[in-house]
C-alpha cells in the first residue's frame, strides 16, 4: 500500500496506484455552487492542490487522460453529471505554492517563469490566424520571460481571451495557493507593498466581473490560507464568495472525517489505537465536520503508527514565534488558557490585513485560526465584531506552542539547562529550582519586565511559561477553585507514583519583606485548602511552596503535605 507522500498531482497519484481518499464529489459541489469566483481557504497540506488538480483532470478538455483516471470514483457515479461536464471546459490552472524567495525580484522572476510555463502548455493558440500579430508578440515575449510588467499582469486575463476565441468556450479558472508570495513578503517585510501590488494586478483582471461583450471566464475556484485584504487586492469582485473554515460548505472535501481514517487504518492492516491519533492529529473543525490533519495521518501511518508532529515541521512557525514573543501580556495570558486545554474567546476577522497582525489582537487570531494552529468550536456575531471561541486542536499543534515557549527561556540561560530546571522542581529540589528560577528572572528582560511595581499576574504568566517542559507529566491547572478559593498554579501527576505540586504567589513593595510574602502564600495554600484537588485525582502527597517577587528578586518557603482520604 502506497501512501501520496507529498504526490499533489492527480494523474501522478491514481496511476501511480498511490492510497487516494475519495473526495471527487468536490467537483460536482463546486460546478454546481451559484458563486463565480469561489475562494476555499485552508491550512497547509489540507489536500487544497491535490483537489484543484482533480477538478483540472476532470474539467478540462486539452488531454486525453481525464476519463480514465476517475473510473470507480464516486464521482463516476453522477452519470448525467459526467456527460455533461467531464472535459468539457478550457482551463487555466495555476499555482503559487511555490513562490517563496528572499526579495522581490526572485519573487517575480519565479512568477514570470509561472507564466512562461503557463503559456507554453498553451503554445497551440499561436497556431493559425487565431491570435492578431500584437498579441503574438506578446504570448512570445512572456514565453522568453521578456514582457513587461503590465503584460505580466494581464497574462491570466488575456490567455482566458484568447481561448475563449479557440473554443467558442468560457475558461475555468484554478488558481492554488494564492497567498503564498504575500506570506512570504510579509515574513520579510521590505518587499510586502511590491508584492501585494502585483498580485493585485494579476488577480484583479483576472477575476473582475465582465460585461457581457467582454466576457472571458466561466468560473473560477481559487486556494489559499487566508483571504488577504489590502489595497483592495480583489478590487471591485462582486462575483466572489469565500468559504473559510467559519463556513461549513466544502468542509468535508479537506481533511479527513473520522470514517476515512478509519477506513485508512483498516485498509493498510494496521493495528492502531485511535484515541491516540485522534490526541494527536484531530481536533479540526468546519461546521459540522471534525476533521483529521491528512498530512499527519499519512505520514503516521506511512511510519507504522509512529506519533510524530509531522505537519508542524512542514513549514517554518518562525514568524508564528515572533508574533507571540512580541504580544501584548493579555494575549499571552490567553495562550496559557489555550495550553491548560481551555477555550478562549476572541474577535476574529474574516479578512486579514497582514501589517495588523502585529498590532490588532483580532488579525493575530485570525492568521492562528486560518493557518491552522487554532480551532474555532463556534462563533457569533456581536454588535459589529465576529467573536469565536477557539481552542488548540490537538497535542501535535500544541508542541509548537510548548516549543516556541521553551525557546524564551532557553535563550536566556547560559550556565544551566532548561531540562535540569524542570527536573529540579519535579524532583522536588527546592534549593536548586530557586537558584534556576533567580537566574531566569535575571535573564529573562526580553519578554518580561520586572520591576517593584509588577503585578502578581506578569509573574504567574512567566512561571506558566517557564514550565511548559513538565506538561508530558503534569496536568498543569491555574487560577481554577479549589476547596475555599483559588489556587494560582497546581501540577497533577499523570503517574500517582510522584508527588503533587502547587505554587502560591505574592508580591512585595520591597526585598526586605520577601520572606514574610512567601510564608503568607504557604499558608494561604493551607487555609483555603487548596489540597482538595489532588485528593480528587488521588494524589498522596504535595510539595507546596510560597513565591514572593520583588522585581528581579525572588524568595520562596515550601512544605510536603500528606494529603489523607485521597481518591485512589
Amino acid at each position: 500500500m502506497e501512501f501520496p507522500i507529498g504526490v499533489s498531482d492527480f494523474e501522478n497519484l491514481i496511476e501511480g496506484d498511490y492510497y487516494f481518499v475519495d473526495k471527487s464529489l468536490l467537483i460536482k459541489e463546486i460546478i454546481e455552487d451559484g458563486s463565480q469566483v469561489l475562494l476555499i481557504t485552508r491550512p497547509r497540506r489540507f489536500g487544497k492542490t491535490l483537489n484543484l488538480s482533480m477538478l483540472y483532470y476532470f474539467l478540462s478538455n486539452n488531454h486525453s487522460v481525464g476519463k480514465n483516471l476517475f473510473k470507480g470514483l464516486e464521482i463516476s457515479k453522477e452519470e448525467e453529471f459526467c456527460k455533461e461536464h467531464q472535459q468539457k471546459y478550457p482551463v487555466i490552472f495555476i499555482s503559487f505554492k511555490d513562490i517563496k524567495r528572499l526579495d522581490y525580484s526572485s519573487a517575480y522572476s519565479s512568477i514570470v517563469l509561472l507564466i512562461k510555463e503557463l503559456y507554453a502548455e498553451h503554445r497551440y493558440l499561436l497556431e493559425g490566424d487565431l491570435l492578431a500579430q500584437d498579441e503574438k508578440d506578446t504570448f512570445m515575449a512572456l514565453l522568453n520571460r521578456r514582457a513587461d510588467q503590465e503584460d505580466v499582469e494581464a497574462a491570466i486575463k488575456n490567455l482566458a481571451r484568447y481561448m475563449t476565441r479557440k473554443f467558442k468556450k468560457f475558461p475555468i479558472f484554478l488558481i492554488d495557493e494564492y497567498d503564498t508570495p504575500i506570506q512570504q513578503a510579509y515574513s520579510k517585510e521590505e518587499y510586502y507593498g511590491k508584492m501585494i501590488g502585483l498580485m493585485r494586478g494579476i488577480l484583479g483582471q483576472a477575476l473582475k466581473d465582465n460585461k457581457p461583450k467582454d466576457r472571458f471566464l466561466e468560473k473560477a475556484i481559487i486556494t489559499g490560507i487566508t483571504r488577504v485584504s489590502q489595497e483592495s487586492l480583489f478590487s471591485g469582485l462582486n462575483n466572489l464568495e469565500v468559504y473559510s473554515v467559519l463556513e461549513e460548505k466544502y468542509g468535508q472535501y479537506f481533511g479527513f472525517v473520522e470514517e476515512e481514517v478509519l477506513k485508512l487504518i483498516d485498509d493498510s492492516r494496521q493495528v492502531l489505537e485511535l484515541a491516540s491519533i485522534k490526541e494527536w492529529y484531530n481536533g479540526y473543525r468546519v461546521g459540522k465536520y471534525a476533521l483529521y490533519n491528512p498530512w499527519s495521518i499519512i505520514k503516521c501511518l506511512k511510519n507504522k503508527g509512529t506519533l510524530e508532529p509531522y505537519w508542524v515541521n512542514t513549514s517554518s512557525n518562525t514568524l508564528i514565534a515572533e508574533l507571540l514573543e512580541g504580544a501584548q501580556l493579555v494575549v499571552k495570558q490567553q495562550f496559557e488558557e489555550l495550553l491548560q486545554g481551555n477555550v478562549v474567546e476572541q474577535p476574529v476577522s474574516k479578512n486579514l490585513v497582514f501589517p495588523e497582525i502585529r498590532v490588532k489582537d483580532a488579525a493575530l487570531w485570525s492568521l492562528l485560526l486560518y493557518a491552522g494552529y487554532l480551532k474555532v468550536l463556534s462563533s457569533e456575531l456581536r454588535g459589529n465584531r465576529l467573536i469565536a471561541r477557539l481552542a488548540i486542536p490537538n497535542r501535535e499543534v500544541r508542541f509548537v506552542y510548548d516549543d516556541i515557549i521553551e525557546q524564551w527561556f532557553d535563550r536566556a540561560i547560559s550556565l544551566h539547562s532548561y531540562d535540569r530546571f524542570v527536573k529540579s522542581l519535579a524532583d522536588g529540589d527546592v534549593d536548586q529550582f530557586k537558584n534556576y528560577l533567580s537566574e531566569y528572572i535575571m535573564q529573562t528582560g526580553s519578554n518580561f519586565e520586572f520591576n517593584s511595581k509588577t503585578s502578581e499576574q506578569i509573574f504567574h504568566v512567566f512561571i506558566l511559561g517557564l514550565v511548559v517542559g513538565l506538561r508530558d507529566y503534569y496536568i498543569i491547572r491555574s487560577n481554577q477553585e479549589s476547596g475555599l478559593g483559588r489556587f494560582d498554579v497546581v501540577f497533577i501527576p499523570k503517574d500517582k507514583q510522584r508527588k503533587g505540586i502547587l505554587l502560591e504567589f505574592k508580591t512585595s513593595v520591597t526585598v526586605n519583606l520577601l520572606l514574610e510574602k512567601a510564608g503568607e502564600a504557604l499558608e494561604q495554600i493551607k487555609d483555603k485548602r487548596y489540597m482538595e484537588i489532588f485528593k480528587q485525582h488521588g494524589v498522596d502527597s504535595v510539595l507546596a511552596l510560597g513565591l514572593a517577587f520583588c522585581g528581579k528578586q525572588v524568595e520562596l518557603v515550601y512544605e510536603y503535605i500528606g494529603i489523607s482520604g485521597s481518591e485512589n
